[in-house]
Parts: structure tokens; C-alpha cells; sequence
């Protein structure tokens, strides 16, 4: 059997040059390589991938063996962990192995030499507890030069780091080592960044507060919250905001009344949002029960009724005697209003917000979770300043007189449509459509058919016309009973089964979390999802459904904490290798020509 005496001859001779090389060596094993650890982030954030460095640095002339050599003999190199609990490995990734022929072997062999890494991508599991933590690792390898090689050898190193709770700030470290461009291991990343395994840039609050201080971050947030009157769930304030102002008396006080308001959202916005935020849940989620959507609604007709003149709304005088009497009383009305609807506003979200809330959670620091909401319900609340200000110009103006009854009735009309608005989740939609026609319809029959408010005043009465025709043709266009009703997105409900079928077929998936009593869930799918141009990619694209009306259940937990899920609506891209695209991931709303370009670069994974 000459193959297994030509074995055995190798293995001899391996085994003599071995024992020859512990004697004519000048050098141990232990001494050729140097080993060195290192990690990309301090600390390590709960909940959060990370990785981990292996240096090997080898002297001059020599080398170890790849991690999978080609040849039988050789002993490959290798790296073993002993991972605490809530530490997971999800990948180790060796260097590019070099090629070299080995006399003693008589063949080519793959090795490693000079310096190089071992990079290790772990992650940290949320429910970490913070604190010091190490890792200790087995490197195994043997040593050769061209002519001999070192009995093998183990080396014993750790990884040793701190962990801190999730989403908190954490420095980015060793750069150059992770990005694979190699340099001075010891160079730090000049900025933080907030790490979350999502990854999320454009929540990044954290490492904008380290770059440019609280002061300038401030003012950052303050703009974020200018952005928030961009999308559709505040508009049901623009009506209120004039319904209310146009139809009270100020007595001089109109800039007074209008900060009041500006202050009742503001103050109320805040507590709201640090308490979100404090206890893990996103801003609104608690607000849009089904009870505080009756409560809000019924505020909207109690207000409707007092502009048609059937009382007078009064703030109570135990609240006239606290804010100085019946002068201030103006004041003390428009404050409570104002706090409402930071109610109203709560639920409204978008990447920015979700960032605040992951920082302002992380720090665990109620006072600065307090003072950025309050700059971010600022920027919300300025423009309802203003236009509380000049709605409270309407009843200032020269001769007002009668035809001031006809206005707060046009305004009284709109604060009914406002609440059927906000009973929205909680109605079918056919019956929300035609409840929304008839408040529509009725106001504008009752303004051109019974209401005789300002007929004297001609330029107001043409004004009133056109408001009452308006609501009337937005009454029939909105209700349509004969309308096709399977206009929507076809939608596929979320199972396990049906997402591990897509990453087999390597079909793309776009899931809409939403729940319906969310205001801007219903936005999404009634403008988004039903335009022409997005349904044209159900083919291409499975769309699938993840319901979390019922959020305390079991099933909303599981699935919010498998996708990390702060509020609704929440869209999250997913490749054809089953794996999520954390960069197009879409909180809020968002019209379909964004939209699109999201779907196109989803289109572009592999």
C-alpha cells in the first residue's frame, strides 16, 4: 500500500523536524507572534451588534498556517471563544491568506504573516445587564519558517468591555482596524454615534449631541420640530387653531391668548414625550386608545355647539381665581385648549422623533428628556402662535357686528367635521365616509338654506356662499356608495411561514406596521399604498400586513421586539436575502413619490 507508506513517511518526517526545531531553534513558540485585542465601539451598547479584533503579529520569516490550509498535514489555525451569556457570535471573519511553497512539505501551503486580523461581528443582547464583561479566547496555530515548523501551540487572550444600556452613547473606536484600511489601531473616530442594531442614521441624537453641544442641539431639535408641520397628522390642528381663536372674544388680549395656546401644547407635548420616552413607549401610543379618541372628539363638539350659540364655554372659577380672575380667563381657556391638542399632536412620529426617544431612554435623565421635547414641541407649536395671533384679528375688525355670528358658525362646522375626523380609527370605513359627507353636506345646506347671518354685509355673504358650496361638492366627492371598493394595495398578513417563503424565493417584502386606531396608519394606506405607482410593484414586491391594534398581546410584543418596533406606522424594507434594509426603513408618513425611491433602491439589493 504505497499511498498510506508515502503518509507515513510525511508524517515521520514532520514529526522529526518538529522535534529537531525545540532544539536548534532559537526561537519558542510562544515568542513568533504577538497577540492583541481590540473592539470597534466603547462601550458595548445592550441590544446592539459590535465587533471585536484579533492582531496577529508575527516576527519577521515567519508564519502560521490559514485557518483552512489545503493540505491535510498542516495545522490549521484557529480561535475559540468562551462567550458569556447574552453574547452571541455572528460571524468571525479571517484574513487573506498568503501562498508560499514549504520545503519541508514539499508543497504550497497557505499561511498568515506580518500583521493581520481576526474580525469577530458579536452581538450584545438587550437584556444585558450593564457592567464589565470579558471573553475569553483559545488561539491555537503552529509556527513555520521556510525550512522548519514549531511544535504546535495555544495562546491564551480576552476580550474584555463594558456594557452599557441600549441606545446609549458610545464612542466609536479602531476605525481604521474595522474598515478593513488597517493603520494606528489606537485611532478613535473623532464623533459618537448612538448605537442600535438597526443602525438608524437618521436617529442619531446621540452623536449629535456629543459633536455640537446641547445648545446648538437644541436648536437642531427645535427645527426637527418646524419639520413635524410637514406631515399630515397635525393638520387637524390648523382648522381647530382657527375655529377657536376666530370665534372668541379677546378684549385686547389676542397675543396673550395665542401664547397661552402655544404654551398648553407645548407644556403638555413635553411630559408627554419624556414620559414616552422614559418608559420605553413611543410618544402617543397610550393617547390614541379609543377613550381619548371619544374624549377629543367630544371636546371638538362641545366647542362646535358653544359657536352656535347654545352656551357659553366658562373655565371654572376655582382655575378664573388661580390665573387672576375673570380678566384672565381668556387666558386660562386658550391654555387648556392649547393642551389638548398636544394630545392631538402626540401621536405624530418620524425618524427624528424615534431618535429623540431612544436617546432621551438611553439617558435615563428626565430633566434633559424635558428640555428637548420642550424645543421639539416649540418648533411644533410657533406656527400655531401665529396663526392663533391673526385668526384672533377676525373678531377685532371695525364693525364686526352681525355677520361675526355667521363666521363662528362656519367655524363651529368645521370643529364637527374635526371630530368626525378623529373618530376615524375607531369607524368602519364606509361609515366614517358617510358620517364625514353628512357633517360635510348638512353645514353647507344649513349655511346657504336657513343661516341669515351678515346677508347685509355683502362681501361676507359671498364669502359664506362659496364656503357653503365648497363643503357641500366636497361632500359628494368624498361619498361614493357605487365606488370599487378593492382600490387598495393587495396585502399579505404577516406569519413566519410567509416571510421565511419570500427569503426562499428571494422575493423583496415591504411590511406596513400599523394599527387602526393610528391617524397616520390610515394616511399611509389611503394616499401611499392606493397610489397607481406603488401598487404597480405588487408583483415584484410582496406587501405584507402586521396588525399591532391590539399592542399589550403576545403576538404585538414578540413581533415589535423581533423588528424593533417603537410606534405605527412603521414600514421596514426587506431584501431578497431575507435580511432588512435598515437604511430605508420609514417611520410616519410619507407621500408616494418618496416612497418609490425607496422602493426602487430596495429593488437594487441583491
Amino acid at each position: 500500500m504505497p499511498g498510506h507508506r508515502k503518509a507515513l513517511l510525511i508524517v515521520l518526517s514532520l514529526f522529526i523536524i518538529t522535534l529537531s526545531s525545540a532544539t536548534l531553534s532559537a526561537v519558542t513558540s510562544d515568542e513568533i507572534i504577538t497577540l492583541k485585542t481590540y473592539l470597534s465601539t466603547h462601550p458595548v451598547s445592550a441590544g446592539s451588534d459590535f465587533q471585536m479584533a484579533l492582531e496577529m503579529k508575527l516576527l519577521p520569516g515567519w508564519h502560521i498556517n490559514s485557518n483552512r490550509p489545503s493540505s491535510e498535514f498542516a495545522i490549521p489555525t484557529e480561535l475559540r471563544l468562551d462567550l458569556p451569556e447574552g453574547i452571541r457570535i455572528k460571524e468571525m471573519r479571517f484574513p487573506k491568506h498568503e501562498v508560499k511553497f514549504l520545503p519541508s512539505i514539499g508543497q504550497k501551503t497557505e499561511f498568515y504573516s506580518g500583521t493581520s486580523y481576526i474580525i469577530i461581528t458579536a452581538h450584545a443582547d438587550r437584556a444585558m445587564k450593564p457592567g464589565r464583561y470579558s471573553i475569553p479566547a483559545t488561539f491555537r496555530y503552529q509556527g513555520c519558517d521556510k525550512d522548519i515548523c514549531l511544535p504546535p501551540n495555544e495562546k491564551k487572550v480576552a476580550f474584555s468591555f463594558k456594557v452599557s444600556p441600549p441606545g446609549s452613547l458610545v464612542q466609536v473606536i479602531n476605525s481604521k482596524i474595522f474598515s478593513g484600511e488597517g493603520g494606528t489601531p489606537e485611532e478613535e473616530a473623532k464623533s459618537p454615534v448612538t448605537s442600535t442594531e438597526k443602525g438608524d442614521s437618521k436617529g442619531n441624537i446621540s452623536g449629535m449631541v456629543a459633536e455640537k453641544g446641547l445648545l446648538i442641539s437644541l436648536l437642531l431639535i427645535f427645527l426637527g420640530g418646524l419639520a413635524l408641520n410637514l406631515t399630515p397628522c397635525v393638520y387637524p390642528l390648523i382648522p381647530v387653531t382657527l375655529s377657536y381663536f376666530g370665534g372668541m372674544e379677546h378684549r385686547g388680549k389676542a397675543f396673550l391668548n395665542a401664547s397661552a395656546y402655544l404654551f398648553g401644547i407645548v407644556l403638555t407635548y413635553s411630559i408627554l414625550g419624556t414620559l414616552a420616552a422614559l418608559s420605553g413607549e413611543m410618544l402617543g401610543t397610550q393617547l390614541t386608545s379609543p377613550a381619548v379618541t371619544v374624549f377629543i372628539a367630544i371636546v371638538m363638539v362641545g366647542l362646535a355647539l358653544s359657536m352656535f350659540g347654545l352656551y357659553e364655554i366658562r373655565v371654572p372659577r376655582f382655575v378664573m381665581n388661580l390665573v387672576g380672575g375673570e380678566a384672565k380667563t381668556g387666558f386660562a381657556g386658550s391654555f387648556l385648549m392649547g393642551a389638548t391638542m398636544g394630545i392631538v399632536a402626540a401621536p405624530c412620529i418620524g425618524p427624528f422623533v424615534v431618535g429623540l426617544l431612544t436617546y432621551v431612554a438611553s439617558t435615563g435623565d428626565p430633566f434633559k428628556g424635558f428640555i428637548m421635547f420642550f424645543f421639539l414641541a416649540l418648533g411644533l407649536g410657533i406656527p400655531y402662535l401665529f396663526l392663533a395671533f391673526f385668526s384672533t384679528k377676525i373678531s377685532s375688525l371695525p364693525r364686526s357686528g352681525v355677520w361675526m355670528i355667521g363666521v363662528r358658525r362656519i367655524f363651529g362646522i368645521i370643529l364637527l367635521v374635526m371630530a368626525v375626523y378623529f373618530l376615524d380609527p375607531l369607524l368602519k370605513k364606509e361609515t366614517y365616509d358617510l358620517l364625514f359627507s353628512l357633517v360635510l353636506f348638512a353645514g353647507g345646506g344649513w349655511l346657504i338654506i336657513f343661516d341669515r347671518s351678515g346677508e347685509n354685509a355683502r362681501f361676507f355673504h359671498i364669502i359664506k356662499s362659496v364656503v357653503a358650496i365648497g363643503m357641500i361638492t366636497t361632500a359628494l366627492l368624498t361619498y361614493n356608495p357605487l365606488q370599487n371598493k378593492e382600490t387598495g394595495m393587495k396585502w399579505t398578513y404577516y406569519s413566519e411561514e410567509v416571510m421565511e417563503k419570500a427569503r426562499s424565493e428571494g422575493t423583496p417584502v415591504i411590511m406596513d406596521f400599523y394599527a387602526d386606531w393610528c391617524i397616520p396608519c390610515k394616511e399611509l394606506e389611503e394616499i401611499t399604498f392606493k397610489s397607481p405607482e406603488v401598487k404597480a410593484y405588487a408583483g415584484t414586491i410582496l406587501f405584507v400586513k402586521v396588525d399591532l391594534t391590539q399592542e399589550k398581546s403576545e403576538f404585538a410584543r414578540k413581533v415589535k421586539a423581533r423588528y424593533d418596533i417603537k410606534g405605527v406606522p412603521t414600514v421596514v424594507f426587506v431584501g431578497r436575502d431575507g435580511k432588512e434594509r435598515h437604511d430605508l426603513r420609514l417611520t410616519g408618513f410619507e407621500g408616494p413619490e418618496k416612497f418609490i425611491e425607496r422602493i426602487k433602491s430596495l429593488l437594487k439589493t441583491p
